[in-house]
């Protein structure tokens, strides 16, 4: 295939040459690579990362025992019947490395009445064990109240 530059004259081609002259102008083509590899290898890296990320939060320790603590406060029980659902929800925070190591999660708690309130539990890791420091929740009427007695905190 013989390229030819735009300011080139028409080719005329031998199998032509007794019939009508014809000219034919081959396009110039761009030799750059596509950059679809590069944009899906990015993609793809950013939802890996972001699996990665609530995979380790919803199989951490502190996330295990925030959610086993709900689902076995009576409180919660109370004011909305059997938990049935506890799903996390913004804002979720830990921080596992320093000297005082902390999370902050929050949970929209749905009953098997389908009555729903929000929760949110902190904690604090106190030689090597995660433990609870305190824990609020909406009551019906929007209300922040506390799950732990005084004497826990």
């Amino acid at each position: 295939m013989n390229r030819t530059l735009k300011s080139s004259p028409p080719m005329v081609f031998p199998s032509q040459a007794g019939k009508e002259s014809q000219t034919k102008y081959e396009p110039t083509h761009p030799r750059g690579r596509s950059s679809w590899p590069v944009i899906v290898a990015v993609i793809l890296t950013v939802i890996f990362v972001i699996y990665g990320i609530i995979y380790y939060v919803m199989n951490s320790e502190p996330y295990t025992l925030s959610e086993s603590f709900i689902r076995q406060n009576q409180t919660i029980r109370e004011e909305i019947g059997e938990v049935d659902k506890c799903d996390p929800w913004f804002p979720i925070e830990i921080y596992p490395i320093g000297r005082e190591e902390n999370a902050m999660f929050t949970f929209d708690v749905i009953g098997k009445s389908i009555q729903t309130t929000e929760v949110t539990v902190y904690l604090q890791k106190r030689q090597n064990r995660w433990r609870i420091i305190s824990a609020y929740y909406k009551d019906r009427q929007g209300l922040t109240k506390p799950l732990l007695e005084e004497s826990r905190s």
